[in-house]
């Protein structure tokens, strides 16, 4: 019986990693909020010489993000590999956005990658006890890559698995 398990498990194992492969769970936060800053930008994304409105140009990076996740092992892989250029013709996505010149997604999206990254708030020990009762929203980055909007930096960060915070309402 335990010889007729062994090439199920290797099977099992050798196709799991596959199977999980995707940015990591800290990072995971950031590309939603660059699908989301996409999305409500208001810009136009040009693919392939045709002009799409942000809201529909995201549903084409989300189906590439899901085709390459295998190959996304951080938030620049996703931005290199679903949301800058054409994987048929080779060409760079282009955007424009109302008032600012044109410019590639690849550049667009690493700064604004750029920005998020210089506006985390990391909640370091010791953590806080007791906060003071008000409300100035932040968006809470927790271990599990997901964010929750929270009253105030020191409440965010005095729940333990909030990692992080960023000024405003997620």
């Amino acid at each position: 019986m335990k010889k007729r398990l062994i090439p199920f498990m290797f099977l099992y194992l050798s196709v799991l990693p596959s199977v999980f492969a995707d940015v990591p769970t800290a990072q995971r936060w950031e590309v939603d909020r660059l699908l989301a800053y996409v999305k409500n930008s208001g810009c136009i994304i040009n693919r392939n010489g045709t002009d799409y409105p942000a809201k529909e140009g995201i549903n084409h990076i989300r189906k590439k993000y899901d085709y390459f996740r295998e190959d996304i092992s951080n938030t620049e892989d996703f931005i290199r590999l679903a949301a800058s250029r054409s994987t048929l013709s080779g060409k760079d996505y282009i955007v424009k956005c109302a008032g600012e010149t044109a410019i590639k997604t690849h550049d667009w999206l690493l700064a604004e990658l750029k920005r998020l990254r210089a506006a985390l708030i990391i909640c370091e020990p010791p953590r806080p006890q007791r906060c003071t009762r008000e409300y100035n929203p932040v968006c809470a980055i927790l271990k599990n890559g997901s964010s929750r909007t929270d009253a105030t930096g020191c409440t965010a960060c005095s729940d333990a698995q909030v990692v992080a915070y960023m000024m405003g309402a997620c």
